[in-house]
């Protein structure tokens, strides 16, 4: 009984630790697109460091919904793929949006390269 019950909250855990939303980073580029695996069934965010003024998608084969920072997309079918550009402030962002049936990219962090670098003045 005991070795049942030790089976069943491991199998509990196991589940618990691989359902967990996993956040990566991915980069703002406007010349090569980044691709983003989209769930069907599921919604990816995609959060931005400015609120995107313009969303573009080459397909409605996704559907999009702009919260705050974040532009959450959802598959409209079972199979699909489309880019996007995304506008911000003064940058765009190019995506690849792909369709899956298994783990796809649940929260993606966007990085601007340009964020990372500092002026440095020389006297």
């Amino acid at each position: 009984m005991r070795y049942l019950l030790f089976v069943a909250v491991l199998a509990f855990l196991l589940y618990a630790l691989t359902s967990v939303a996993k956040e990566k980073a991915i980069p703002c580029d406007d010349k090569n697109t980044r691709a983003v695996k989209v769930a069907y069934g599921r919604i990816t965010t995609i959060n931005f460091p400015f609120k995107p003024k313009e969303v573009v998608p080459g397909r409605m084969i996704f559907d999009f919904k702009q919260i705050k920072n974040d532009l959450l997309v959802s598959a409209l079918h079972t199979s699909g793929r489309t880019n996007v550009i995304v506008y911000l402030e003064n940058r765009r962002c190019a995506f690849d949006l792909i369709t899956v049936s298994g783990q796809g990219d649940d929260i993606l962090i966007v990085k601007d390269p340009k964020d990372s670098q500092y002026e440095v003045k020389f006297p």
